[in-house]
């Protein structure tokens, strides 16, 4: 009976034991109300001023709130607050005076809204933005349209914009005639002309375009203000870079410096300020009308175009020869008047006009159109001359490493898609030889590549090559004595130049260099040279009219849009002409008498432009003779069979490097490292 009982007591204790260790049934309970009913204390206690920890000053008007509600439902004053709280003010309640035009109406509103959830783009409330914008769009009016694009803090929301920019471009027409139009900031500017047919034949698209990038070289620059812009009407002619250019700097004894041009420069002489900063090199017009057309209407622009503050919206033709613009400049909404003007020389040049030629009002204008774009827009491609067109391969694109191949065939001024390559390559090279293109190393995206391939136009795909001795990407590549080198890993520039080879620049993974060194192939060594101007990383590096040139780069905080050219003879580096538009990891390539610089970083966008070194001029453009090309493009293009087969007819059996060997490398000061150095031969 005790042995029971004792047994019982046990069975007892083991249950009340395992009711312990278990886990405690919980009870959960969701109050579906308590957020409203939270808010709704919390903005009684804003309404009698309890706890308040903060004080927005609009105007006249305070506005007393608490900084983690606000700060939770703005992250512009999150940002705000937050600065402060760094900064650890000791008071009890901190003060904001807001800047920017904030109306105290519409603030308290908005304080109204972060409190009850009832109810802006200023505070970065992106939900409210999204329905307000879907408001406006939906009401947009001719009446109503250029208030709107007014409105502060707009650019922030890309599609918003560009939708209502779509509208007033539809209907600017209209809409230049309203009173909103007219009380608009506007610049005033006339356009010279050598001829009227010159004046005729011009597209108002074409020249809107080029006034604008004019106004805002000249801001950029320091070289004018937004005020100064409205004092007076500017001059300016078409230089010989096809890019507009102020009157007042025409060289004297020009054909085109004509009276009305000096009248002109006596009164810009007379409003000169004295702290104005010189301008630079100063271009000639050139001795024949030309007409620059782009090949793109407004509101054609590409993703990457896109440029808020300095944006073309819309234009018409107000009158004979004259323009009305609508544009953003530096992020304000403004005008344009443009009216051409017919400038006659009074006499000849003996210079630029040949004895029997007519007057250069008779002249017969050129015509000029834009530089096609690539496809995409990407940089670090490899980029070389085949056959005399621009090929380009791979690249990378802002989100991912590139296989395709793109071709440019300057007489026609066209692209066309070649096979794309085996492997996406960006930050890589590629070396053209015997007519062959090899695609070297480089890298996919997420590794560095030892690959090497070889464009097979025949079979028309690429194959397989023998693999570098060691992955590597942003290296510089080139080819010599029927042998190509692979140089370095350190964004160094690399070309051949009389029987040498050059390694320019790059970085030491720190800081950029400006060091270059020289190999002699006869004795396998490497050599100091002297060093460029600018310290830059990469750069793009080719021989052009006999001389050595490196191109753009960056130097390690801007992408750059200068040249230095070499001069063997005298061993020194010069100054060579700006390109037209900062680029970094850009690539260059000489095909006829053109130096080609493709794609880059512009320092704000990946490139899909592409534009030359003219070796008559002298000078950058993105322009090349229209009519030339119409006349190409309206023959009959041979097939690409009958195209490959002329080609194999003329040339010799083509040699196929068939493996890699080491050399020596050169120092440190280039960025490589040992064995850093390999040759295709």
């Amino acid at each position: 009976m005790l042995s029971h009982q004792h047994s019982r007591s046990c069975e007892d204790m083991e249950e009340l034991s395992n009711r312990e260790d278990a886990e405690p049934e919980l009870l959960e309970f969701l109050d579906e109300v308590h957020h409203s009913n939270m808010l709704k204390s919390l903005n009684m206690m804003r309404k009698n001023r309890h706890f308040c920890d903060v004080i927005l000053h609009v105007g006249n008007t305070e506005i007393h709130a608490h900084r983690a509600v606000l700060a939770s439902a703005s992250s512009y004053l999150f940002e705000l607050f937050t600065t402060d709280e760094e900064q650890k003010r000791p008071e009890n309640s901190i003060t904001y005076k807001l800047n920017g035009g904030f109306d105290p109406n519409a603030l308290q509103i908005l304080i109204d809204y972060a409190y009850t959830a009832k109810l802006t783009n200023n505070l970065k409330m992106e939900r409210v933005a999204k329905t307000c914008a879907q408001h406006l769009i939906k009401h947009l009016s001719i009446d109503n349209c250029i208030e709107i694009r007014s409105l502060p803090g707009i650019a922030r929301n890309k599609d918003f914009i560009q939708q209502v920019d779509a509208f007033i471009a539809k209907e600017f027409s209209n809409i230049s005639k309203t009173n909103n139009v007219l009380n608009l900031y506007c610049a005033r500017i006339e356009v010279l002309n050598q001829s009227r047919e010159e004046m005729c034949l011009v597209n108002e698209s074409s020249l809107c375009r080029l006034v604008l990038e004019w106004i805002k070289k000249q801001v950029n620059e320091d070289h004018l203000n937004m005020a100064s812009l409205s004092e007076k009407t500017f001059m300016l002619y078409l230089a010989l870079d096809n890019s507009l250019q102020d009157c007042s700097s025409l060289p004297s004894g020009d054909v085109s410096d004509t009276e009305i041009v000096q009248d002109y420069k006596k009164l810009s002489q007379k409003e000169k300020q004295a702290n104005t900063k010189p301008k630079g090199k100063i271009l000639g017009q050139p001795s024949k009308p030309r007409v620059l057309i782009y090949n793109r209407e407004i509101g054609e622009e590409l993703e990457n175009e896109f440029e808020p503050d300095w944006n073309l919206i819309a234009s018409s033709t107000v009158g004979e020869h004259s323009f009305l613009a609508l544009v953003t400049l530096g992020g304000k909404l403004a005008t344009i008047s443009i009216q051409l003007r017919l400038n006659t020389p009074t006499t000849p040049s003996p210079v630029q006009t040949p004895v029997n030629s007519r007057p250069a009002s008779e002249e017969k204008p050129d015509l000029y159109c834009a530089v096609a774009n690539m496809s995409s827009q990407r940089c670090a491609v490899g980029c070389g001359n085949f056959l005399n067109t621009l090929i380009v391969c791979g690249g990378y694109d802002r989100t991912e490493c590139l296989r395709s191949v793109e071709q440019y065939i300057p007489e026609t001024n066209t692209w066309q898609s070649l096979p794309p390559m085996r492997e996406s390559r960006g930050r890589f090279k590629i070396a053209v030889l015997d007519d062959k293109v090899f695609a070297v190393g480089g890298s996919n995206g997420t590794t560095e590549l030892d690959s090497v391939e070889m464009l097979d136009m025949a079979a028309g795909k690429w194959v397989k090559m023998p693999k570098l001795p060691l992955a590597r990407s942003n290296m510089g590549v080139c080819t010599l004595d029927g042998l190509i080198y692979c140089i370095g890993r350190y964004q160094a520039g690399v070309a051949a130049y009389n029987k040498l080879v050059y390694a320019i620049g790059g970085c030491d993974a720190w800081n950029c260099l400006t060091s270059v060194e020289v190999y002699n192939a006869e004795q396998d060594v490497w050599q100091p040279s002297k060093p460029i101007i600018t310290a830059r990383r990469g750069c793009g590096v080719a021989v052009f009219n006999n001389k050595l040139y490196v191109v753009g780069g960056s130097d390690g905080s801007h992408s750059l849009n200068s040249t230095e050219i070499f001069d063997e003879q005298t061993q020194t580096w010069m100054v060579g002409p700006i390109m037209t538009t900062p680029r970094a990891n850009v690539e260059v390539a000489v095909v006829g008498d053109r130096l080609y610089a493709v794609g880059g970083f512009s320092g704000k966008t990946f490139l899909n432009t592409v534009e030359y070194l003219d070796m008559k001029s002298n000078e950058w453009t993105t322009f090349v003779p229209k009519g030339n090309c119409e006349a190409l493009l309206k023959r009959k293009p041979r097939s690409r069979r009958n195209s490959r087969k002329s080609v194999s007819e003329e040339k010799k059996a083509l040699h196929t490097p068939e493996g890699i060997a080491e050399i020596s490398s050169p120092s440190s000061e280039v960025g490589t490292t040992e064995s850093d150095t390999a040759i295709m031969s």
